[in-house]
């Protein structure tokens, strides 16, 4: 064999060696890429669990709507020097809400947290609770700017879109669902009547 021959034939086996490193350098970032975005949601899950974010969401679902209509509670909202203590209490529960929106739209925004993962899990209480914090977020963007929970309504604009798309939830299609008998739907339908008369 000539050294030419020699030389085409290790010029290849480097060829190959490197294309090697980068297909499994490129396996690696996968995998790590996979397991980063398993713990930012296992974070995100648990915090919508802590205490202190059910304990907001409660307020949010209940206190938020009736709150707004409130001129003193608005002013208070938007001079934040004149809050009371017990809005002071509750403005901080709308915003451990609102805090947590933002936070998963930035990650989404950025890819690090899968879109239709994060959508999948959270489309729903992500439009719900803009509905409720919608007109609390026009109040504090009046003397902040628009960029106040950008990423809250963001993750709401994803939100809205992708529940329009799966208007029966995300259930795989051509799968066979579990079909049982709801056993107390008519007692129950009876009990909630029998509570709306009282």
């Amino acid at each position: 064999m000539t050294l030419e021959l020699w030389n085409t034939f290790a010029t290849f086996g480097t060829f190959i060696v490197i294309a090697a490193t980068a297909v499994a350098a490129l396996v690696q970032l996968r995998h790590m890429r996979g397991g980063n975005q398993i713990a930012a949601l296992q974070e995100l899950r648990q915090e919508t669990e802590a205490p202190e974010f059910v304990a907001g969401q409660q307020l949010v679902l209940r206190e938020a709507a009736s709150k707004l209509k409130d001129s003193e509670f608005r002013y208070q909202l938007a001079n934040a020097s004149t809050r009371t203590d017990d809005n002071r209490t509750l403005i901080a529960g709308f915003v451990k809400v609102g805090n947590f929106y933002e936070s998963l739209g930035l990650l989404v925004k950025t890819g690090l947290v899968d879109r239709e993962l994060a959508l999948d899990w959270w489309a729903s209480n992500a439009a719900q609770a803009w509905e409720a914090l919608g007109p609390f977020a026009r109040i504090l963007r009046r003397a902040r700017g628009p960029e106040i929970w950008e990423n809250f309504e963001y993750i709401v604009v994803l939100a809205q879109d992708w529940l329009a798309a799966h208007p029966r939830g995300a259930y795989p299609a051509g799968v066979r669902r579990i079909t049982e008998k709801d056993e107390w739907l008519e007692a129950d339908a009876q009990y909630a009547t029998s509570r709306a008369s009282t």
